[in-house]
């Protein structure tokens, strides 16, 4: 278990207890995980189509709090279409590859020994796919 929770892993989780809310985000997203009882909220501005600002809520374990940090760091920028390819990405190294597309990714490496783990670390990940319009000021 040491392994799991590495320095980058416990950085990340804790960045998300940073994050501030945004005024005027204009998605939202949410998703809960009924078997562990992770949740995130996901709150974004999207401005020309792409990612500007995120807040997140998340109210989970340690791998889940690390994933949505990796997903808040990856996803700005990024149009909501590629959400759907970051997801993709992650759940394909966590359970099939041997490397990331994504550097950023290779933290979550001990995860893949525990598959009962994974969907933790790709909940913040499935969220985004479905973000919807809260705001279209």
């Amino acid at each position: 278990m040491q392994e799991i929770y590495q320095d980058r892993i416990i950085e990340l989780a804790k960045s998300i207890k940073l994050s501030k809310p945004i005024a005027n985000p204009t998605h939202r997203a949410e998703k809960n995980n009924p078997i562990c009882g992770d949740k995130v909220i996901i709150d974004v501005t999207i401005k020309d189509k792409l990612i500007s600002d995120i807040h997140l809520i998340v109210r989970g374990c340690a791998l889940c709090e690390a994933g949505a940090g990796i997903w808040k760091e990856t996803a700005i920028g990024k149009s909501s279409s590629e959400l759907y390819l970051l997801r993709d990405e992650l759940n394909d190294y966590l359970r099939h590859a041997e490397n990331p597309c994504n550097d950023k990714f290779k933290c979550f490496e001990p995860v893949k020994k525990i598959k009962n783990r994974i969907e933790c670390v790709l909940l913040c990940f499935e969220a985004a796919t479905g973000l919807t319009v809260i705001n279209s000021d």
